[in-house]
């Protein structure tokens, strides 16, 4: 995200705040003319800098429990943020969009509106 330049394309309540903590996590760990091969190294250099992003399908999760709607995000349950049952993407301002995100949005929407033409019923998730 980061490397490409996408943290400039992001919209949605939180854009502004990933935006932030991505160039404040660029500027900390610029390329300095060493490349890290330990493992025990990255880890902290991740765990200290990380700027708590988490990329999925529909939405960006800009982790701060402070205004997470879903549980584990209050509870700092990292795994699968951005792309889990509980998240409520159309309410919670930790939200960020990038065009993937809102591209397979544009997805669920061709398919129900496909649907609805048929007569089908629509079902949560995919039909």
């Amino acid at each position: 995200m980061i490397d490409a330049h996408e943290h400039t394309r992001l919209s949605g309540l939180a854009a502004a705040e990933a935006a932030r903590r991505l160039e404040e996590f660029g500027q900390r760990t610029r390329f300095q003319g060493t490349v890290v091969l330990d493992d025990r190294r990255l880890r902290r250099i991740m765990n200290r800098d990380d700027p708590a992003i988490y990329p999925g399908t529909y939405i960006t999760c800009v982790h701060d429990p402070a205004k997470a709607l879903c549980e584990r995000a209050r509870q700092g349950a990292f795994e699968g943020l951005g792309d889990h049952p509980q998240c409520q993407p159309l309410a919670c301002r930790n939200v960020a969009l990038t065009r993937e995100n809102t591209d397979a949005w544009r997805g669920e929407i061709e398919l129900v509106d496909q649907q609805l033409t048929k007569g089908c019923p629509v079902t949560a998730g995919h039909g």
